[in-house]
């Protein structure tokens, strides 16, 4: 019935222009797309073209200032001679030794010479341009021209360019000087063309342009060699200011062209694209009608399919509810247990401390008696006529010390014996087995036992329940030394020390050299109400492996090889970040 009526709803073979015209979509669409690609790299390569135009002017730029700070530096070295000259503080010597060092550091410049006011060469460096200046002089109209119009306005002036005995193109920078009032004649420094090209522009600029300086009249004066074709719409020219004779330089970019393979071949690429696209959307028409139809009976099969999810629902909501009542039982007894553990290690801290009670008294007994003792000799000193303020003041400090060691023991003692819940936080190793052994420290002064502790300053810090921790190690070190005083071994010595277990674990070992135990005592040691010894209830080590296991570590027992037991157990180990630090 369900399949009669969605076979009504179907639509007719052919609904619209969409399905009477297949292909009127697909080649609109084509279309546009190809357009669109069109103007896209179009647009990418009128943006390219207008970033390398920018690049080239800037590059332009660059070169022109190069060339100016260059040839201001040159104008100010020409100034200081001139300057020099005038104060008749120039000498040929000293002469000699500035233009020597300016020329050499300086490839642009061949030569620096001193011509008087009768066209005349007086001094020259290199020594080996005198004879090329006296001939440059003599037959060239632009010394005469340029020379005159230095001395005559008092200013540096660059010549035309002209070709040196080399063959080679080159100009001039005349400073003029005067002795009084009258032209005495001018300092000339000779530029090569082309080293001013080549060693002052950036190695960028040379490497990236075909580059050229150009005279009057667009004349070409010198040019790098060209290593690729340039684009003519990527060639610039700025005048150079600098010298001021007319000098252009004409920079041609070197650019990869934009349409290349890589180009062609994304564009057909993207041409095909559009062709496939178009073909696979007119293919797709032809299956619109085909997939309607299969979704409407795929409907009819998600319909069966949700009624009989509606009803494994149902089961699992029950299932659900039957688990969740099971797990609410499960973590109430785990919680009873884990009460249960609480209370046996409070119990068993409460019998750990009166076995040892007597040490402990002991303890508590000398400060309390030095404190009397310090309290009745201020007495007999208040009883003098003059009292010693010092002694008194002596003993009044001594009792505040005895005090302050009294309150500590207390202190431990209920920290140890109040019954708080459970909470691990970082705490430092060093310092928890620091405390425990002060625990035990009456018990092993009356049974003459030495205790050596090797843990690192540098041991990682623990994640653990202060209190339980120090009850675990309390327990271990009070029966190596129970097992040692009751064997009477004359080797009379217990060792604890740490090492790190892997990345995440720290190993703990308290090894003892009592009597140790038989392999059938081992294999019992820590069940409990099991023990080696007569006058004890065998639950320390128990509750011991219980407290570690909580902490997600183990507890086990080694026998030694020479003689005694070794105790060992392992607990987390955390972060240098939370790592608490000790004093």
């Amino acid at each position: 019935m369900a399949s009669d009526t969605r076979e009504n709803q179907l639509p007719p073979r052919k609904v619209g222009w969409v399905t009477r015209l297949p292909w009127f979509g697909p080649v609109v669409l084509t279309m546009t797309m190809l357009v669109l690609l069109s103007l896209l790299f179009w647009r990418l390569q009128t943006h390219q073209l207008t970033q390398q135009q920018t690049e080239l002017t800037r590059a332009l730029e660059t070169a022109r200032d190069s060339i100016s700070a260059r040839l201001e530096g040159d104008e100010g070295f020409l100034r200081m001679l001139t300057d020099q000259f005038e104060a008749g503080a120039l000498t040929a010597s000293e002469f000699d030794r500035l233009a020597s060092g300016y020329v050499a550091e300086r490839s642009r410049i061949t030569a620096v010479y001193f011509v008087r006011s009768d066209h005349t060469v007086r001094w020259v460096v290199p020594d080996d341009q005198e004879d090329q200046a006296d001939d440059i002089l003599q037959r060239l109209p632009e010394h005469n021209q340029t020379f005159e119009q230095a001395t005559a306005s008092n200013k540096r002036v660059y010549s035309k360019t002209h070709i040196g005995r080399t063959g080679r193109q080159r100009f001039d920078l005349y400073a003029p000087v005067s002795d009084g009032k009258r032209p005495a004649g001018a300092f000339v420094a000779s530029y090569s063309s082309r080293a001013l090209l080549r060693n002052t522009l950036e190695r960028a600029i040379l490497q990236g342009h075909h580059t050229e300086l150009i005279g009057e009249g667009g004349r070409r004066i010198y040019h790098t060699p060209m290593v690729a074709q340039v684009d003519p719409r990527l060639i610039d020219t700025i005048v150079l200011t600098r010298p001021d004779n007319g000098m252009a330089l004409r920079l041609s970019k070197y650019a990869a062209p934009f349409w290349d393979g890589g180009t062609l071949a994304l564009v057909a690429t993207f041409v095909a694209l559009a062709c496939g696209i178009g073909l696979g959307m007119w293919a797709l028409n032809r299956q619109i009608a085909e997939r309607v139809r299969a979704e409407l009976a795929l409907q009819d099969a998600n319909a069966d399919l949700e009624q009989r999810v509606g009803e494994r629902t149902r089961e699992l909501s029950k299932t659900n509810t039957m688990l969740a009542r099971e797990m609410a039982e499960r973590q109430e007894i785990e919680e009873q247990a884990r009460r249960h553990l609480d209370q046996l290690a409070q119990m068993g801290r409460v019998s750990t401390m009166g076995e040892m009670a007597a040490g402990l008294a002991h303890e508590l007994h000398q400060p309390l008696g030095a404190i009397s003792s310090y309290a009745r000799g201020c007495l007999r000193l208040f009883n003098e006529q003059s009292p010693d303020i010092q002694r008194i003041r002596y003993a009044v400090v001594n009792m505040d010390e005895q005090s302050t060691r009294a309150a500590d023991i207390i202190d431990r003692l209920r920290t140890f014996l109040t019954p708080n819940p459970p909470r691990k936080q970082p705490h430092d190793l060093v310092t928890l087995i620091e405390e425990s052994a002060r625990f035990i420290e009456p018990d092993r002064k009356r049974m003459e036992i030495n205790l050596v502790t090797e843990v690192s300053d540098r041991a990682p810090a623990v994640l653990v329940d202060r209190v339980q921790i120090q009850q675990v190690v309390l327990n271990l070190l009070k029966n190596a030394f129970e097992s040692i005083h009751a064997s009477g071994s004359p080797q009379r010595s217990v060792r604890i020390s740490a090492e790190p277990n892997g990345s995440n674990d720290v190993k703990v070992h308290v090894r003892d050299t009592g009597k140790g135990c038989t392999p059938e005592e081992l294999q019992r040691i820590f069940e409990p109400f099991v023990s080696t010894k007569t006058d004890s209830m065998g639950m320390g080590l128990s509750i011991s492996r219980t407290i570690i296991e909580a902490h997600d570590g183990r507890l086990w027992a080694t026998p030694n090889a020479d003689r005694g037991m070794t105790f060992s157990f392992s607990i987390t180990a955390v972060t240098d970040e939370e790592t608490p630090k000790h004093a």
